[in-house]
């Protein structure tokens, strides 16, 4: 496993992170064991949030570490806050005593003392950044959080709490099927601040393992034309990933794992036998034009500079 510094914390954390939504109480066990393989091949940055589940997820990652005896200062523990439900639809409180609220519920469900990282979901545009930048503050200064992080915020967004707050990483959704945060100034704005990218959904739910089964095949007459663009990529990174003697799973990985100020994919499985691949991910090397030949793949489209060897003009 290789490490990189969280944020400007002096911290190291792994370069790939277990993301916890696929923690259940209908395989527990099963939850229990994928996080214990975890920690035994090295990965240190454990993602959850109060929502996952309604709080199971939290719940079974504390569980799992009392349980298999991992002392509490060798992990990472990054969860989030915020999310309110009606029936089936979510909204967002960042109002200051709706976080520290959904804090103290965090740790007791967790069962631990603080929190390592602790991320606003998503944006509330009634609360005025810096009045969550005052909860997460005062819930640093009681020892209950350690870091702040945010998820799912935009470049601007990120600007307007880092004026009252250091944020030390940004989660959101990024993979080789989704590339705004290249093309928005999320991975920018990262670099500018020295935070890192915790990138969900890296492997699109997946689909760039090239073992989910697609619905169609192109003799078969689409209707759908983004299934038949994603068949297209899987097809191309299989290629790349041949080339290479790997999986397209960890071509996928490797490919964000490239990029600078360190950008760790959560690998979000409950099935600790696919743990392994995902570390062995952080060991691959890829060469600049084949990261620029996925990039190409991924967007569909050359880059804005046109010249060779980056405009894909390869056949396939």
């Amino acid at each position: 496993m290789k490490y990189v510094e969280l944020g400007t914390t002096g911290e190291q954390v792994s370069l790939v992170a277990l993301g916890c939504m696929s923690l259940t109480p209908t395989a527990k066990e099963r939850s229990i064991a994928t996080v214990h393989r975890a920690y035994e091949l090295g990965i240190t940055l454990y993602d959850t949030a109060d929502i996952y589940g309604d709080g199971e997820s939290e719940k079974i990652l504390g569980e799992a570490i009392r349980e298999g005896k991992i002392p509490r200062e060798k992990v990472i523990i990054a969860s989030k806050c915020a999310a309110l439900r009606y029936e089936n639809v979510y909204t967002w409180n960042l109002s200051a005593d709706y976080i520290k609220e959904c804090c103290e519920g965090s740790l007791q469900r967790l069962g631990v003392d603080y929190i390592d990282l602790y991320q606003p979901h998503r944006i509330d545009y009634l609360a005025h950044p810096e009045e969550t930048a005052r909860a997460l503050e005062d819930l640093k200064a009681e020892g209950k959080i350690r870091h702040v992080g945010v998820s799912n915020y935009t470049p601007d967004e990120i600007r307007a709490i880092s004026a009252y707050t250091r944020v030390e990483a940004l989660q959101t959704l990024f993979h080789l099927l989704i590339q705004e945060p290249l093309e928005v100034g999320l991975a920018a704005v990262c670099l500018e601040k020295k935070m890192n990218m915790l990138c969900y959904s890296p492997l699109a739910g997946g689909l760039l393992t090239g073992n989910k089964p697609l619905p169609r095949t192109f003799d078969q007459g689409f209707g759908d034309w983004q299934e038949q663009r994603e068949q297209g990529v899987v097809a191309q990174v299989k290629i790349v990933a041949d080339r290479y003697g790997v999986t397209p799973g960890q071509i996928a990985l490797a490919w964000l794992m490239a990029l600078p100020g360190g950008v760790i994919p959560l690998v979000g499985t409950g099935n600790p036998d696919h743990i392994a691949e995902g570390v062995e991910a952080a060991d691959i090397t890829l060469e600049r034009d084949d990261w620029y030949e996925l990039t190409v793949i991924g967007r569909g489209r050359r880059m804005r500079w046109r010249g060779r060897p980056y405009v894909y003009l390869k056949d396939r």
